[in-house]
Parts: structure tokens; C-alpha cells; sequence
């Protein structure tokens, strides 16, 4: 499924990234719509360990190459996020139509949330400054 322009922030990595947690998304909805998959469960709680590691991550990197102003901030919101994983991890070892109708919830308030408004911003920012770094260089 393609990304909504809405989701965007022009930046591809991120974009990309942004677009596999949408999909997930859809596909765990899809499964709770059904009958609530096992299988869904457990893929989707792998993903989103290794997802708020290496995304997080790239995100930290680029915040601190570009001197992002609001990088504790936006990094305090990753750190949050982080622990609710974990702790989901933690409390839900095994399968449950709860847990897996939470995180549907919970990835949905995430995209919304963090997404729709901090990266969106975040996005700009890396935009502006990688277009200084090139004018700059042509120069």
C-alpha cells in the first residue's frame, strides 16, 4: 500500500520507515477485523522492538548532524514510546486478543501523534538544512 502524502515528510528513509509501521498497522487492523492472528501478534511485537531501535536511532543521528533544535524533546518522545514497548514485551509474552487490539490502538496514536506532528516538523528541518549544506557547497 502506498503512503499517504499526509504522512510524508520528504525525507526517503524516513518516509519508507513511516510507511512499513503504517502498513503493519493495517495488517494487524485487518487481522483484529477477522479474528485476531497469533502469528500477527508476535510478528508485530518483533517489529516494533527492532523498529524503535533502528528507526529511533537514524532519527537521533540526523537530529544531532543537523543541530536540531528540538531534539530532547522529540528524543524524550522516542524514549517514552521505547519503555511502552518494552513493557508491552514484558507484560505480553503470549498472544491475546487485548493485547493485540492495544497495540493496533496504540501504533495508530503513535502515527498520529509523533508522526503526523514531530517528524512532520523534523522533516522540514532536515529539508532546509540539507538544502543550505548543497547551496553552500555550490557556492
Amino acid at each position: 500500500m502506498g503512503l499517504d502524502k499526509k504522512y510524508e515528510t520528504g525525507i526517503l528513509w524516513q518516509d519508507t520507515q513511516h510507511r512499513q509501521l503504517i502498513d503493519l498497522m493495517e495488517k494487524l487492523s485487518d487481522s483484529n477485523a477477522r479474528e485476531a492472528d497469533p502469528k500477527m501478534f508476535t510478528y508485530t511485537t518483533a517489529f516494533l522492538a527492532m523498529y524503535v531501535t533502528h528507526h529511533f536511532n537514524l532519527e537521533a543521528q540526523y537530529m544531532t548532524t543537523y543541530e536540531y533544535p528540538d531534539r530532547e524533546f522529540h528524543l524524550k518522545e522516542h524514549t517514552k514510546y521505547i519503555a511502552m514497548v518494552k513493557e508491552f514485551r514484558r507484560d505480553h509474552t503470549s498472544f491475546s486478543v487485548e493485547g493485540s487490539v492495544f497495540l493496533e490502538k496504540n501504533i495508530l496514536k503513535w502515527i498520529l501523534d509523533h508522526i503526523m506532528d514531530n517528524d512532520q516538523k523534523l522533516g522540514e528541518f532536515i529539508r532546509i538544512e540539507e538544502r543550505k549544506r548543497i547551496l553552500a557547497q555550490e557556492r
